[in-house]
């Protein structure tokens, strides 16, 4: 039964005074006793008690001593301390207070403002020591939460490469039913709804845990616009909707921050834009102001769409908060987690964003975001007419020709056969030679075994050997072509992990037919053939 009890060290060398405060504390509490100031602070060390009652005068080492020892020393440096003093004056009061006591409790003893400053520290300590507990079992419950959602993430995209894969395989083929092509077509917009979501909860999850890196690296700012415009033009459809782009030329070409994240929000902002917009205008205007050390740019994306009223504004930020009300019926499907996202993005950049709106007018959203420069290379006239004038194809898969690589030899290695299924057929149109293995340990015996490939996919979770041990070990033996690796985990940022560890590159499932294209086009270019 006393073992739940708080536990007190008291500390005098008068044992009429520890006998006292002892009998005044012995029915509420654990006691401990000793006589002087070093087997105070050995008794400390030992027992680690809650509360330390300690005689500012005693021979040797006296209280204050004694409390600069024990604060020295990381195991007892957060136990409180309350002084017992017999002078009747505050001289020396502001010293124990400066060097960390709590308290002081005067001799001759009162029995009820003993037992109630006694009280009143440990229920502090008792506080405290429950607010660690609920921070332990929060970070406990967080990083379930996170383990699970990783766990999740790979199970869901493992079947979501086998259905997006195959639609895409079957959306290949010549002379397809047009009605064929349409619920292909539905297979595949809800296919990349469904991953959008996956994408946003996972997203969620790295910024609540603090896993959301932000890079700090030169980046091509023509490029990085032209892939903005190419993912989101197609959501136009049909939609009597001009998109316009306008861009100061004189902005710098290449400056230093994370494209990643950057495009992220212009997508997550343009997609909105779009989503809401029915006729008229989206417009993307980019302009910069000059500072110390680099440039502040400002990214506007307007709409004529429906608008945003006083109140819904409130919430725009707000985790799950969805917008689909009165103004012209419009229901729009996700996650509602697509704004909250871009707003603690902007954050984690340094980035300001803000929002004006009038329903049925239009909404304009402004990202201030501040970006270094290394060198005086601006964007330039013609970059930004090209861009001005909207001459990018509106749709990556229109006019996408994969060109024709017959002589070069390619090595497919994933455990699931339905991946290897759907990475076949992705690859099918360049007439590779592709081969296949089932784990890391089957890719190496081909290899050993004479076979020669340009190019290795190589999943990265795989029973027997993964795709990490297997490239770790090729790399050992000097195998030198191009590894790209095939990963269906994206609770974290891999590109780092995977390029140091000998792979060249990596791919997110589901696969990404353009992804693909890239790779191929990159590693294997001197196989076109022409």
């Amino acid at each position: 039964m006393n073992e739940n009890k708080n536990s007190i060290l008291i500390v005098d060398d008068d044992t009429s005074n520890l006998m006292e405060l002892s009998h005044i504390l012995r029915s509420d509490y654990k006691i401990y006793a000793v006589k002087d100031g070093a087997n105070a602070i050995i008794k400390a060390k030992e027992s680690l008690p809650d509360l330390i009652l300690l005689d500012v005068i005693m021979p040797g080492m006296d209280g204050f001593d004694v409390l600069v020892e024990l604060k020295s020393d990381k195991r007892t440096a957060e136990i409180p301390v309350i002084f017992i003093t017999g002078m009747q004056t505050n001289d020396k009061e502001s010293e124990g207070l400066s060097i960390g006591a709590m308290d002081y409790i005067r001799k001759p003893f009162d029995t009820k403002v003993v037992k109630l400053r006694v009280s009143n520290q440990l229920k502090i300590v008792n506080l405290q020591r429950e607010l660690q507990n609920a921070v332990k079992m929060a970070e406990a419950a967080n990083k379930s939460k996170s383990n699970f959602l990783a766990s999740m993430s790979h199970e869901i995209r493992t079947p979501m490469n086998a259905i997006m894969g195959i639609t895409n395989i079957l959306l290949q083929k010549p002379q397809l039913p047009k009605d064929t092509i349409d619920a292909l077509g539905k297979i595949n917009s809800s296919s990349n709804l469904l991953l959008d979501i996956i994408n946003d909860v996972l997203d969620l999850t790295k910024i609540e845990t603090g896993k959301m890196d932000i890079a700090q690296e030169e980046y091509d700012l023509e490029r990085l616009l032209i892939d903005v415009i190419n993912i989101n033009t197609p959501r136009l459809k049909n939609k009597p909707v001009k998109f316009i782009l306008e861009v100061d030329e004189f902005i710098p070409a290449m400056p230093v921050g994370d494209a990643t994240r950057i495009k992220q929000v212009l997508n997550n902002l343009l997609s909105n834009a779009f989503k809401y917009t029915h006729s008229g205008e989206v417009t993307m205007d980019i302009a910069y102001e000059p500072k110390n050390d680099g440039v502040m740019m400002e990214f506007n994306i307007i709409d004529t769409g429906v608008g945003i009223d006083h109140e819904q504004l409130k919430i725009l930020f707000e985790d799950y908060a969805r917008f689909t009300t009165e103004l012209g019926g419009v229901t729009v499907e996700g996650t509602g987690l697509g704004l909250p996202i871009t707003k603690k993005l902007a954050s984690l950049m340094n980035a300001e964003l803000s929002v004006e709106s009038t329903p049925n007018v239009g909404s304009k959203f402004t990202v201030r975001l501040p970006q270094k420069t290394i060198n005086d290379k601006i964007l330039g006239a013609e970059a930004a007419e090209n861009l001005r004038t909207d001459r990018l194809p509106k749709d990556p898969s229109i006019g996408f020709v994969r060109k024709k690589m017959p002589n070069a030899s390619v090595l497919v290695v994933d455990d699931v056969e339905i991946n290897l299924y759907v990475t076949e057929g992705i690859l099918e149109p360049y007439e590779l030679k592709v081969d296949m293995a089932a784990n890391g340990l089957e890719a190496i015996e081909k290899i050993e075994a004479g076979n020669t490939y340009d190019l290795i996919f190589m999943d990265y979770m795989m029973p027997q050997m993964n795709g990490l041990e297997a490239t770790t070990l090729l790399r050992e033996k000097g195998y030198t072509a191009p590894i790209v690796a095939l990963t269906a985990n994206a609770i974290t940022d891999k590109a780092e992990m995977f390029l140091q560890n000998g792979f060249d590159g990596y791919i997110t499932k589901p696969i990404d037919i353009k992804e693909v294209d890239n790779v191929l086009n990159k590693f294997l270019n001197s196989h076109i053939s022409h």
